[in-house]
């Protein structure tokens, strides 16, 4: 499995799953490939890709009522072929399932017109909606389109060493959180950028952030069973304790935050340290009440 699909099935089972997203690869093969499995578990009754249910045994058919790959007859779409088969095609609603997927592959063949021709399609489409442009040239699309997408790698396969390190990634950042009242200013400074050499991507560190504050929330009603963390059962109850209702509200506000900068393509350095700063602010508050 690869980031990309693996990122997808992570906000599917969080009931999180945007409407625009770019699948890129070195090569647009591996790209669309991705883009079309992204399609099948999303399309999926069950959000795992299960094979078994209505839309996995039509997709699996190449029958797939609801998702749609747009073509082009020429070496570029043409302005006409994507307005009929997406601009205008997404305002039907979806024939047998909940959801409409449309698949646009080799996106680096839009060529300007076409792009400027999807830009609102992109930003407000239907609810039922979703958009997987896939490519191996995303510098070919315009960054107002580019920051309409949520940018996702079909190339890095996650493996058994990768989700070690992984883990190890989300073992330091949730110990930075873990201190991060007593943290310099000067560690939050190029903090996407480390944890993406461990291969922590501000995604992962924002499901990590989530699961704390959903773990400070249950200890401040007092119910320790099903914490994230239950290693960090102490300082989670020591803090719930020491934040108000109204500190617990900000932090909440200030991940939703994070989140709409991410999908709006924000610097992830930028919306780390944000949220790290906000943290710490909070918590230091909290102290001196």
């Amino acid at each position: 499995m690869n980031r990309a699909e693996q990122f997808i099935r992570n906000v599917i089972a969080r009931g999180e799953l945007g409407h625009a997203y770019l699948i890129e690869a070195e090569s647009d093969a591996p790209a669309f490939a991705a883009a079309r499995t992204i399609a099948r578990l999303a399309q999926c009754e069950k959000g795992t890709g299960c094979g078994q249910c209505a839309s996995c045994r039509a997709f699996d058919s190449g029958n797939h009522p609801d998702i749609i790959t747009l073509t082009h007859a020429k070496e570029q779409y043409g302005v006409g072929e994507v307005r009929a088969q997406l601009v205008e095609d997404i305002l039907i609603r979806p024939y047998s399932f909940s959801r409409k997927v449309y698949l646009l592959p080799e996106a680096h063949k839009l060529n300007a017109a076409c792009q400027n021709a999807i830009l609102k399609t992109l930003e407000e489409p239907p609810v039922y909606g979703l958009i997987l442009l896939s490519t191996g040239n995303r510098n070919a699309l315009l960054p107002t389109v580019l920051s309409r997408l949520v940018a996702l790698n079909a190339d890095e396969e996650v493996t058994d060493e990768t989700e070690a390190a992984l883990r190890e990634a989300e073992a330091r950042w949730l110990a930075l959180l873990g201190r991060i009242e007593y943290a310099d200013a000067s560690e939050m400074t190029g903090l996407a950028d480390s944890m993406k050499k461990d291969g922590l991507s501000a995604e992962d560190a924002l499901t990590v952030f989530e699961k704390l504050l959903r773990d400070l929330y249950l200890a401040k009603g007092r119910v320790m069973e099903g914490l994230s963390y239950p290693s960090e059962e102490k300082k989670t109850r020591e803090r719930a304790e020491a934040l108000t209702d109204g500190q617990l509200a900000r932090l909440w506000t200030g991940l939703d935050e994070a989140k709409k900068r991410l999908k709006s393509n924000v610097n992830a350095s930028v919306v780390l340290e944000i949220l790290c700063l906000t943290f710490r602010q909070i918590m230091i508050d909290s102290k001196e009440k």
